[in-house]
């Protein structure tokens, strides 16, 4: 049985993993700006979230969030690699 995507605007063709529902709220920062967002999905080497703040494509930047049922907080770095008119689309910095 397929799951319905959400449409991003991202090409799934270039994902490396598979992405998986993770709606949960964010902060990020990088060098330029700082603002609040909310992870849409999350693999092993990205994910995408939405955000009213414009981004840029090239930027680096970190993002916070918790682990839902843990409560653990997770910080990851990585650069966006795609922007859409609601958020970006990451990629991880390991």
């Amino acid at each position: 049985m397929k799951t319905k995507r959400r449409n991003t605007g991202l090409d799934d063709d270039r994902r490396q993993a598979s992405r998986m529902p993770y709606p949960t709220a964010m902060s990020y920062r990088s060098g330029t700006a700082a603002g609040l967002g909310t992870v849409v999905d999350i693999s092993s080497h990205g994910m995408y979230f939405e955000s009213p703040t414009p981004l840029t494509t090239g930027d680096q930047l970190c993002i916070d969030f918790q682990f839902r049922n843990s409560h653990a907080a997770m910080e990851i770095c990585g650069e966006i690699t795609r922007t859409t008119p609601a958020g970006a689309g990451v990629r991880f910095l390991w």
